[in-house]
């Protein structure tokens, strides 16, 4: 099976046609190494693309758990495929870099969360970013200094 079948078989699931279009974006978010914002999608795209369809499909792409919206604080939503494995995101405040980050412990915090909790059976989801000073940031605000 090709990626491109992949893509398609994972919008007809979702309950999309594949439309050019549509596997155009799943296809950006295949290659990205960081999440991406509606306007970073739409630069990825050849000049045709039509900004309304570029938001109208990420949202319903995140309504249909494909995708899934990230707050990084950047006073816009961002997007990351929904598939990937579990990772958390550590963002620098100066230029905005974007490091993934594996394996913080969360599951066990997780868990301890729900022992103690009174009311709730079940977490279903967590969101947890960490926001900081990169290297080489950090290098050039010491030179400033």
């Amino acid at each position: 099976m090709t990626k491109n079948d992949a893509d398609r078989q994972l919008l007809r699931k979702s309950g999309y046609k594949a439309t050019p279009s549509r596997l155009a974006i799943l296809g950006i978010f295949k290659k990205a190494r960081k999440p991406l914002s509606a306007q970073e999608v739409i630069d990825a795209l050849p000049r045709s693309a039509d900004q309304a369809t570029v938001y109208r499909t990420l949202k319903s792409l995140n309504g249909k758990g494909v995708l899934k919206q990230i707050d990084l604080r950047h006073n816009h939503a961002h997007y990351e495929l929904a598939d990937l494995a579990e990772h958390h995101h550590l963002i620098c405040l100066a230029c905005g870099k974007i490091e993934i980050v594996h394996h913080c412990g969360m599951e066990e915090t997780q868990a301890r969360i729900l022992r103690s909790s009174k009311h709730f059976a079940e977490i279903r989801q967590h969101a947890l970013e960490f926001y900081g000073v990169c290297k080489s940031c950090a290098l050039k605000e010491k030179k400033n200094n």
